[in-house]
């Protein structure tokens, strides 16, 4: 299984990226029905800074060890995709199952498959890198 473990990190982060990419361009239509980034939030466009995102994790995805931060960003955002769904479950009654289950899935997956934990979790001196 751990021979595996480099190509499945991988193909999740290009999944997970090509779902942010599809989703957030998805968007576009409502945010242009319904334009919610004026005012002080206008100096970003949900939609397009979630297609950044996701290109950056595909890309990171080529060479996941080398690109520590996007793999910790994965992480940072699967964490806040929970929270945020139990936040409105609690606040506004409404709960988005497959988002949650996604968010939970790709942070136990990262987690599991990133050959070099310390390093992932900014463990050690500073001098200890990703590759090492």
């Amino acid at each position: 299984m751990a021979k595996w473990n480099p190509l499945a990190l991988k193909i999740l982060m290009w999944v997970m990226g090509i779902l942010l990419v599809v989703s957030s361009a998805a968007t576009f239509i409502g945010v242009n029905l319904i334009p919610t980034n004026q005012g002080l939030s206008g100096a970003a466009t949900a939609p397009v800074a979630g297609i950044a995102f996701g290109a950056g994790l595909m890309i990171a995805g080529f060479d996941p060890v080398g690109n520590i931060s996007w793999v910790r960003a994965i992480v940072v955002y699967a964490i806040l995709e929970i929270v945020y769904n139990i936040f409105t479950m609690v606040v506004l009654g409404v709960f988005d199952i497959v988002a949650f289950i996604i968010a939970i899935l790709v942070a136990a997956l990262v987690l599991v498959l990133y050959p070099n934990k310390p390093a992932l979790f900014m463990q050690g001196t500073m001098s200890s890198g990703a590759r090492a």
